[in-house]
């Protein structure tokens, strides 16, 4: 019974730790909204304690269940928002209902996530949506997967892939699979992989209806 209230009282305490603000600049200028929360590895002593006697306080964050403690992530952010920021210009914005960071790769697994580009003036020129991904925040390479969706909001085409890749340094974001482009008049065209430059002026298609050939 000692041993259980110790583990309580130390479980309460690292909780209440991990409930303060995270730095405003992890990686790439890494900002989280008020829905966040953080599991570094070796909180499930804390779970088991909590379970077995219960805080003294009420707590309204969420506890980390299985499948989140096996990633062993050194944080969990649930609700992020950051900022991709090149030569102090804002080049876009990362969201995602979950985020789980590893310090020692600089790399972050995201789930349920979207990147907004923003072009030279600071508007916003396209998203890119998917299931889950990878962000580097150390060059700012990105891969989204799943379902993933490349809005152009320019005029309103789209890009459809399982995988869409971004890339800062080569200012070029591309996939190597299965591409359908969409325009906003309806029409629709399928290809093997895509390439565009960030300005979005520039969209090839390979291998459409036979060749290559450059959609404007």
């Amino acid at each position: 019974m000692v041993d259980t209230e110790a583990r309580f009282r130390n479980g309460c305490e690292q909780l209440r730790w991990l409930a303060r603000p995270w730095p405003d600049e992890i990686g790439s200028s890494l900002r989280m909204t008020k829905r966040q929360f953080f599991t570094p590895r070796g909180c499930t002593a804390i779970a088991l304690a909590l379970v077995a006697v219960g805080c003294s306080s009420e707590l309204s964050t969420p506890v980390a269940n299985r499948d989140l403690q096996a990633l062993e992530a050194d944080y969990v952010a649930y609700g992020m928002v950051s900022f991709i920021t090149a030569r102090g210009v804002r080049e876009g914005r990362v969201e995602a209902d979950t985020a789980y960071v590893y310090e020692e790769t600089s790399t972050a697994m995201l789930r349920q996530m979207s990147i907004v580009f923003y072009d030279e003036f600071g508007n916003e020129n396209a998203t890119v949506t998917g299931d889950f991904g990878d962000w580097n925040q150390e060059t700012n390479r990105m891969v989204a997967r799943g379902d993933v969706v490349l809005l152009i909001h320019e005029d309103s085409s789209q890009i459809q892939s399982p995988e869409i890749y971004y890339d800062p340094g080569l200012e070029r974001i591309w996939s190597d699979s299965l591409t359908t482009h969409t325009m906003s008049d309806g029409a629709v065209s399928t290809g093997t992989a895509f390439e565009s430059d960030m300005a979005f002026e520039n969209i090839t298609i390979a291998n459409m209806r036979g060749g290559a050939r450059r959609v404007f």
